[in-house]
């Protein structure tokens, strides 16, 4: 009988054996990374969907901490209106 340990082991052998080198495929060299700036997306604050709120972070009752996005243009941080959901407490009626 084989100990767990053992079958562990020809189970990360098996799967580091199915994933192959990092060399590229066909002869094709690896796309370059984008720059950060091209991939950032900014959010922007949009009355439908958010609230401004007095500070960086809100807890749920849940107890999760839950943190808003600073905006330098309203000079206000602002949270989705459902952040917490039905664990609220309501952030932002509606």
């Amino acid at each position: 009988m084989r100990s767990w340990n053992m079958k562990g082991l020809w189970l990360a052998g098996a799967l580091l054996a199915g994933c192959g080198g990092t060399e590229a495929l066909d002869g094709q060299a690896e796309a370059a990374a984008p720059e950060l700036a091209q991939t950032e997306a900014r959010l922007e604050y949009n009355e439908d969907l958010h609230c401004i709120v007095m500070t960086s972070s809100v807890r749920c009752n849940s107890g999760i901490q839950m943190y808003a996005y600073w905006s330098a243009e309203l000079g206000h941080y602002f949270i989705p209106r459902n952040v917490c959901g039905s664990r609220g407490p309501i952030v932002c009626p509606l």
